[in-house]
C-alpha cells in the first residue's frame, strides 16, 4: 500500500509554470463541491478511497488516487476508476472524461499542450496495457501512444515535465522504452516518443518521492526522497538539485537538515525565487525552507506527524500532514493543515479541522484556489469527501445554480425537487428560491419568489395551481454574497387524471468489497413515478435472485455499507428499490460482492464519573470485520492509557482510577489480525 505521495509541479520550457499569485487569505472553510467516493462514514478511516495527486490545468483539476466514484454534493455517485477531473469554476466532475486505471494513481503532470502524464501502480489504462506510466488527452481522457513502462518491482511516486521531457521518480528498478532502460529511482524520458534518456546522469541510491522544477535561475530539478546520495555525492542527503539536461548534481546546493537537525525522508518539494520548501518525515515531521541556491536551512517548523505536502498560495506556505492535537505544529494546535510565512516560518491563524486519523495526502494550488486531497470526509465541518477546494477570499462568489430540477404534475399540485449546486461559491448555502411563470422564460429573479426555503429543503409542492394550465419553474440558490443564476427551466401541467405510481429502478448500481464491508452505490431512477423519491431499500441474498422481501436497510442516500450480519468469504447478491408516496418501485439490476476481511468497526462508548473520583467506561462489542477481536485500547485525551486482551464477549468495561482533575476525552477502539479498528466517538467527562 502506498504510504507517501507527491503532487508534481507543472513546468514549461524549463521553468516553473507561473500563475499570478493570489494575495488574499483563503476562506476559513472549503467550498462545498463534488468529491470522490465512496463517501461513507467509515471510508475516511479505512484509507479507501484516498486522493494521492492533484494537478490544476486551467479550469480543469485532475485528481488521482484510489477511488471508484465521483460524488456530487447531493450524495449521488458516478463510477470512475482512480482518475477524475473537476471544473475549478463550477466544482463539478467532467463525467465525459474517459480516463481510468485498474489500480492506484500516485502522480500527475502535463505538457500544457493536451497531454496528461499519469504515474502509479496500475497495469492497464482505459483497458490497454500500461505499466505504471501512461499519457492521456487532457480534454477527453483518451489514451495517447506514449508507453514507457516500469520494470518490476517498483512504482512511480512523482512526475514533472519541463522542456519536452518527463521526469519520473519512485522506487522502481528501472523505466524502459522497450529497448533502453534507465537507472533506478529517477529517470528522464521523451515527452512525445517516450524514449528513455540513458545519458541522464542523476543516480540516487534510494527511492525518490518528490520532484520539482526549480523556480527561476538555472534549469534545475530538485529531487526529494529516502536517498543518502545522488551520483555518489555525500552532500545530497534526502534533497538534491540536478541539471534538467544531463542530470549532473549541482554541487553548490548542499541541503541542510530539515527536521530538528536530522536528515529525514522528503515527501514533497516546491520552490519560489528564493527558497525551496520541503515536507519532511522523521521524528514527527516538518515543513522547512532552504536557500534555493546554497541549500542552507532558513527555518524548520516541527509537527507531531509526517508532513505530506507543501504549496505556496496567496503569500503563504501551506503545510499538510498527519499531525493533530494540542501543540501539534510549532507548539500550537493545528489539525493536519497549517499556513506559515514563507520568509520566516511564522505561523498564521488559518486552522481548519480535518477528520480521519491521517487526513491529507496531496496538496496543490493555482492562481485562485488551494486544493487538498486525502482520506477525510469533512473539512472545517463541511461534508467534503476526500477532495477539497479553498478559494482566495477575493474570489468567492454566488453559488452555482441548483441541478437536476424536476417538476412532476399531480392533481391540483406540481411536485418540485432539485439537487444541491455543484459549488456553493466558497460561502455556505443559505436559501433556495422557487420562481414560477405561465410562459416559458417568464420568471423574473428580481421580483419576489413563489416561495423561499431553507438550505436543507430540496422539495416543494406547489398547490396554488389550476389543472390544465402549464407552469414553468426555475430554482435559485443563495449564499451570503447573493443569488445564483436560474436553474434549468422545467415545466408541468397538473391534471385530475394524473396518478402517482412507484418509481422506476435505480440505475448504475455497483457493489465493491472494502475490508470489513460491502459497499453499494447507485444513481436515482430514470423516472420518479410522479412524486419525489424519499428513500431507497437495499435487499440482500446469498444466491442469485435470492434477495428476500424484507430490506436489510432503508436509506436516504445513494450509497450503503453492508457490514451487519455478514460473513467474510461469502458472496452476497443485492438489488435496490426506490420509494415514493406510492411505495417501493421495481428492483434494480442485481449486483454481487464477496466480503473481504478488515478491521473492526467503532464501539459505542459511555462514561460515568464514580466515587474516587474515577471514570467508569462501558462500550459495546463492535462489528469484528470478519476476524476475531484480539484487544481493546482505551485512549484518554488522545493518548493510549491501556490495552486489554479481548475475548469474543469483551471486555466491555474499564475504570480509569483517579485521573487528574479536569475535563477529559475518552475513546475506545478494537483491533484484530488486520489492524486497529475505528475509534469510538469521543466522550467528554469532567473529573472533580
Amino acid at each position: 500500500m502506498l504510504r507517501w505521495v507527491l503532487v508534481p509541479v507543472l513546468a514549461l520550457g524549463g521553468a516553473l509554470a507561473a500563475t499570478a499569485p493570489a494575495r488574499a487569505d483563503v476562506t476559513a472553510a472549503p467550498a462545498r463541491t463534488w468529491g470522490v467516493g465512496p463517501a461513507t462514514t467509515t471510508s475516511a478511516s479505512k484509507g479507501v478511497p484516498r486522493v494521492l495527486a492533484i494537478l490544476p490545468v486551467g479550469d480543469r483539476v485532475f485528481v488521482g488516487g484510489t477511488f471508484s466514484s465521483v460524488i456530487d454534493p447531493s450524495g449521488v455517485s458516478y463510477p470512475v476508476k482512480n482518475l477524475a477531473v473537476f471544473s475549478a469554476t463550477t466544482g463539478a466532475a467532467d463525467l465525459a472524461f474517459a480516463g481510468g486505471t485498474n489500480n492506484t494513481v500516485t502522480s500527475l503532470a502535463t505538457d500544457g499542450s493536451g497531454a496528461l502524464y499519469v504515474g502509479g501502480t496500475f497495469g492497464t489504462v482505459n483497458g490497454a496495457t500500461r505499466k505504471g506510466l501512461a499519457a492521456l488527452s487532457t480534454s477527453t481522457g483518451a489514451l495517447l501512444p506514449w508507453s514507457p513502462s516500469v520494470v518490476a518491482p517498483g512504482q512511480v511516486d512523482a512526475l514533472a515535465y519541463s522542456g519536452g521531457s518527463v521526469y519520473a521518480g519512485g522506487n522502481f528498478t528501472a523505466l524502459t522504452d522497450g529497448g533502453t532502460q534507465s537507472a533506478p529511482y529517477a529517470a528522464k524520458v521523451g515527452g512525445v516518443d517516450g524514449a528513455v534518456d540513458s545519458a541522464w546522469a542523476a543516480a540516487p541510491n534510494d527511492r525518490v518521492r518528490a520532484l520539482n522544477v526549480a523556480a527561476g535561475g538555472t534549469p534545475r530539478l530538485f529531487l526529494g526522497g529516502d536517498f543518502t546520495s545522488v551520483s555518489g555525492r555525500s552532500s545530497t542527503n534526502k534533497l538534491a538539485a540536478v541539471s534538467l539536461l544531463g542530470g549532473v548534481v549541482d554541487t553548490v546546493f548542499r541541503a541542510g537538515p530539515t527536521n530538528q537537525g536530522s536528515y529525514a525522508p522528503i515527501f514533497d518539494v516546491t520552490s519560489d525565487g528564493t527558497s525551496v520548501y520541503t515536507a519532511t518525515a522523521g521524528s514527527g515531521g516538518a515543513c522547512a525552507a532552504l536557500d534555493i541556491g546554497s541549500g542552507a536551512l532558513r527555518w524548520s517548523a516541527h509537527s507531531n506527524g509526517n508532513m505530506q505536502g507543501v504549496r505556496l498560495f496567496g503569500g503563504k506556505l501551506y503545510c499538510a500532514g498527519h499531525y493533530g492535537g494540542t501543540g501539534s505544529f510549532m507548539g500550537q494546535t493545528r489539525n493536519k493543515l497549517a499556513a506559515v510565512d514563507p520568509a520566516t516560518g511564522a505561523l498564521a491563524a488559518f486552522a481548519p479541522s480535518i477528520n480521519s486519523s491521517q487526513g491529507p495526502w496531496a496538496l496543490a494550488a493555482d492562481a485562485k484556489r488551494l486544493y487538498l486531497g486525502g482520506d477525510f470526509s469533512k473539512v472545517a465541518r463541511v461534508a467534503q469527501p476526500h477532495f477539497a477546494m479553498w478559494l482566495d477570499s477575493a474570489a468567492t462568489g454566488v453559488p452555482q445554480p441548483p441541478t437536476r430540477v424536476v417538476a412532476a404534475p399531480g392533481n391540483a399540485v406540481v411536485h418540485l425537487s432539485w439537487a444541491v449546486p455543484s459549488s456553493d461559491g466558497g460561502s455556505g448555502l443559505q436559501k433556495y428560491k422557487v420562481y414560477r411563470s405561465t410562459s416559458p422564460g417568464g420568471q423574473n429573479l428580481s421580483r419576489s419568489p413563489l416561495v423561499t426555503l431553507s438550505k436543507t429543503t430540496r422539495t416543494f409542492d406547489d398547490t396554488a395551481v389550476v389543472n390544465g394550465t402549464t407552469y414553468y419553474y426555475v430554482v435559485q440558490a443563495t449564499n451570503a454574497l447573493g443569488g445564483s443564476a436560474a436553474s434549468a427551466e422545467v415545466s408541468a401541467r397538473p391534471s385530475g387524471t394524473v396518478q402517482v405510481v412507484p418509481p422506476g429502478p435505480p440505475t448504475s448500481v455497483a457493489a465493491t468489497s472494502a475490508p470489513g464491508d460491502n459497499h453499494l452505490q447507485w444513481n436515482p431512477p430514470a423516472t420518479d413515478g410522479g412524486a419525489p423519491v424519499t428513500a431507497y431499500q437495499v435487499l440482500r441474498g446469498t444466491t442469485p435472485g435470492g434477495e428476500g422481501a424484507t430490506p436489510v436497510a432503508e436509506v436516504g442516500t445513494t450509497a450503503y455499507d453492508d457490514s451487519s450480519d455478514v460473513v467474510v468469504g461469502t458472496t452476497y447478491y443485492y438489488v435496490v428499490r426506490a420509494v415514493n408516496t406510492a411505495g417501493p418501485g421495481s428492483a434494480s439490476a442485481e449486483v454481487s460482492a464477496t466480503l473481504a476481511p478488515g478491521t473492526p468497526g467503532p464501539p459505542t462508548l459511555t462514561a460515568t464519573v464514580v466515587s474516587g473520583p474515577s471514570v467508569q467506561l462501558q462500550w459495546t462489542v463492535p462489528t469484528t470485520g470478519g476476524s476475531p477481536i484480539t484487544k481493546y485500547t482505551v485512549l484518554r485525551d488522545g493518548v493510549r492509557v491501556i490495552s486489554l486482551t479481548a475475548t469474543p464477549s469483551g471486555p466491555t468495561t474499564w475504570t480509569d482510577v483517579r485521573p487528574v482533575s479536569g475535563v477529559h476525552e475518552y475513546q475506545v477502539r478494537a483491533a484484530n489480525a488486520y489492524g486497529n479498528g475505528q475509534l469510538s466517538k469521543k466522550v467528554t467527562v469532567t473529573v472533580p
